[in-house]
């Protein structure tokens, strides 16, 4: 099978989009899977990948897949695990309508849940929030209890740059653990997908609570950790690299945006 030659300016944004956008993002993507006639999934294969870092510093870059938005949910839970679904404003580009964190609730913050598992996850904030030392915590299940994947060795944390304090594009993104298994303890916490919870405790609620109005949630590839600045990866592996069927569209991926950040790989549907 043919394949497209990309070879274009990666954006000036880390992963999807750095404002919200109504197309979900598709116009900024290096490549759109095709629809399948049958309503499967199709995917998207890559080969021939080159990453080129002009961001001024070192860099985490890679690739990465966009899943659909019918594969993937979102809402706010609470410190006590009480989920309340709040997909459409998720994923929908209206400004500032879906809470990270509510500041009279230390410990509380968001979940994603999807039908397989994910390790990038892109906001676009548009409300900064103002809480006193606030800790994050990032949390997979792993079929007993609920896991943080900072507090361990590290190797879990590609990168990590969302701050309730900021606005703007934030990306999160993280090696997926061997033993993240799907459902979770809490109410309302769906169980047949895999979850992550996005969760914040303070020692100050402040006035305001941090809002996204935007979410994009992927499967990233190919990651180069600390790229310097002027130099390229090239990843060769010889035969098709696959990305899931349920992404469907690829993207760039770098821990600093800028339009100088620059991409070429040979890519093609994955049937």
């Amino acid at each position: 099978m043919l394949y497209d030659h990309v070879a274009r300016s990666a954006g000036n944004k880390k992963f999807v989009s750095a404002t919200a956008v109504a197309d979900f993002g598709n116009a900024q993507a290096l490549f759109v899977a095709p629809t399948n006639v049958f309503s499967a999934g199709v995917g998207v294969a890559v080969q021939n990948v080159s990453l080129g870092n002009r961001s001024g510093g070192l860099v985490t870059a890679g690739l990465a897949v966009r899943l659909g938005n019918t594969v993937w949910t979102a809402g706010q839970v609470t410190a006590a695990g009480v989920y309340t679904a709040d997909t459409a404003d998720a994923q929908d580009a209206t400004t500032g309508d879906f809470s990270l964190h509510d500041r009279a609730d230390s410990g509380s913050g968001f979940l994603v849940s999807a039908d397989i598992r994910f390790n990038i996850l892109g906001l676009v904030q548009s409300a900064a929030g103002d809480q006193t030392t606030p800790v994050k915590l990032l949390e997979y299940w792993d079929g007993t209890s609920w896991i943080d994947l900072l507090s361990g060795t590290g190797f879990n944390n590609v990168f990590i740059n969302d701050a309730l304090t900021a606005t703007g594009e934030q990306v999160l993104c993280w090696g997926i653990p061997n033993d993240w298994v799907v459902g979770g303890s809490g109410t309302g916490v769906p169980s047949g997908k895999y979850n992550l919870r996005v969760r914040r405790t303070h020692s100050g609620a402040g006035t305001a609570n941090p809002v996204a109005s935007q979410l994009f949630v992927g499967v990233a590839k190919m990651l180069n950790e600390e790229l310097g600045d002027n130099a390229f990866a090239t990843i060769s592996p010889g035969m098709d690299y696959p990305f899931p069927p349920q992404g469907v569209a690829l993207h760039a991926v770098f821990s600093t945006a800028n339009q100088g950040n620059y991409v070429e790989a040979d890519v093609r549907p994955q049937y």
